[in-house]
């Protein structure tokens, strides 16, 4: 998946197993690829016909990590991270220093003393691989690392990112940060909290449920 990277797992050891399961695979399909061409078009001259073990281990991966990875049975038998792929959108609670006074959350709402803007949350994943862009009123980040917690509780999204910055707002210089969620599949939320590094030193909440 272009533009995706890796992210790491409690699930460290169903990974192992998964990965050996596709590289068995690939064994059984290079030894019977030409006799079972040649039973099903009936034609016996396939029946010597090879691939190799790299090659059908290869696309055996690609269909499970890239197509079948979210579906039962075969998400629990390789250890699958919920399916977090779509758009979120909703809000995204900081204590910025620029705002308008009516932006402010009041007391007895979520963010309380912080800023409420509009976001838009953007993930696209696979099996071992994933991309998270967050849309903010004027600056996107774009994740550059991830993990996804799973094995015990609620499901949790970690991730780093960077962002550019905009040169029109002198307080959105480029920057580094970390945002964690909590997924409530039942909700189908996500929500948490973010932190930036020096170039930008502030911290918020973010609430978004599932649009696409």
């Amino acid at each position: 998946m272009r533009g995706t990277h890796g992210f790491s797992t409690d699930q460290p050891r169903r990974r192992r197993v998964a990965l050996f399961g596709f590289g068995a695979a690939g064994v059984l399909i290079a030894d019977n690829f030409g006799p079972v061409v040649a039973s099903l078009t009936g034609y016996g001259i396939f029946d010597n016909v090879t691939i190799s073990f790299v090659l059908a281990s290869t696309v055996v991966y690609l269909i499970v990590s890239r197509g079948l990875w979210n579906h039962q049975p075969i998400s629990m038998m390789i250890g699958s991270p919920p399916d977090l792929n779509g758009e979120w959108t909703g809000h995204l609670y900081t204590d910025t220093d620029e705002y308008d006074d009516e932006d402010v959350v009041a007391v007895n709402e979520l963010g309380y003393g912080l800023v409420k803007m509009e976001a838009t949350l953007r993930i696209r994943q696979s099996w071992d691989r994933i991309f998270v862009e967050l849309d903010g009123p004027n600056t996107t980040s774009e994740s550059t690392g991830a993990t996804i917690l799973f094995d015990d509780g609620s499901p949790t999204l970690t991730y780093n990112y960077d962002n550019e910055g905009d040169d029109f707002h002198d307080e959105l210089d480029q920057h580094a940060g970390t945002t964690t969620v909590e997924y409530d599949p039942e909700k189908d939320t996500l929500k948490g909290t973010y932190y930036t590094g020096p170039n930008r030193e502030n911290y918020g909440l973010l609430v978004v449920e599932h649009a696409v």
